[in-house]
């Protein structure tokens, strides 16, 4: 599938749940809308998404949520995407991973994202209202242990909140071989979330360059164009996500993404070109033609003026 601006989409990011064990204060839902009840896909609904996307060249797929592995079905969804998938992974808050990453490992999930964003009990409760870290730090062992690799730590940059954890979070990472990604806080054009925007959103130029003069090498992956740094002392790789602003990010977007309401998302940061495919699929419709649709509404959010 190729959309209007020339880029291929390979990779789709579906949203299983809005269920979720943590109430992380910044959430914003996968870009879904925070007032919803909670939602999720059904099996046969993501049976479908999985058999239609491939048809149409798509070989990775990523669950997230809410919670992913709150779904009751987790573990038939990532067996069915293996036999379909080149590539199956999942971001989860950690929480339940080191109960379930053997029979996932099993079901066949190569990859794993675990959102954490300190390594101390005070900040990450006061991050997700919950005092599970020693939990995720098992869960992050776990996957290693039966083979689920990489893990990549997702670490949600905020000022005055995290900004002060990010050697910490370093030092975790190299300790449990796993990859540490920093991510920028994002907010629409709209603004609709500014002023939470302006109070805890911190550019990430000045730590890419802090991290160029340690990095013994540097990456650059074909996924958003994002950076990656190779740290020699602590031995670690740590990765960028630089949203905002950014025309790299978007020029270089392969993702098509599904919302738990079984809606195609176009793009993250957009939420008024969703296409519908809930009915379609309750009536043994065509949903091929619901995934042309999404793919002709794809367009950059950010434009070569921003960067």
């Amino acid at each position: 599938m190729i959309d209007p601006y020339g880029r291929e989409i390979t990779n789709l990011r579906i949203s299983l749940t809005q269920d979720c064990n943590l109430r992380c204060f910044y959430c914003h839902r996968e870009g879904e809308d925070q007032a919803i009840e909670n939602t999720s896909l059904e099996l046969d609904e993501v049976k479908r998404l999985l058999e239609t996307a491939s048809e149409l060249g798509v070989y990775k797929v990523k669950y997230s949520g809410g919670e992913p592995l709150l779904h009751p079905e987790i573990e038939n969804i990532v067996e069915y995407s293996s036999n379909l998938m080149d590539d199956v992974s999942l971001t989860t808050n950690g929480v339940l991973l080191g109960q379930k990453a053997n029979t996932l490992s099993e079901a066949g999930l190569d990859r794993v994202n675990v959102s954490l964003d300190a390594d101390n009990q005070q900040t990450y409760k006061k991050i997700t209202d919950e005092s599970k870290l020693y939990e995720v730090k098992r869960g992050i062992k776990r996957a290693n242990e039966v083979g689920i690799y990489p893990v990549k730590i997702n670490m949600l940059l905020m000022k005055g909140l995290n900004d002060d954890s990010i050697e910490e979070m370093i030092n975790l990472a190299s300790e449990t071989g796993s990859i540490l990604q920093i991510i920028e806080m994002t907010s629409n054009e709209e603004g609709k979330n500014r002023s939470f925007y302006q109070k805890y959103h911190i550019s990430l130029k000045e730590l890419a360059t802090e991290l160029g003069k340690r990095a013994v090498r540097t990456e650059t992956r074909n996924m958003h164009a994002r950076k990656k740094y190779f740290l020699e002392n602590p031995e670690v790789e740590v990765e960028l996500v630089r949203t905002m602003h950014n025309s790299k990010f978007c020029q270089n977007c392969t993702r098509l993404r599904v919302t738990s309401k079984a809606e195609l998302k176009p793009c993250l940061l957009k939420t008024d070109n969703h296409v519908p495919v809930r009915k379609t699929i309750q009536n043994g419709g065509n949903i091929k033609d619901k995934f042309i649709e999404a793919i002709e509404r794809r367009e950059p959010y950010w434009g070569d003026g921003d960067g």
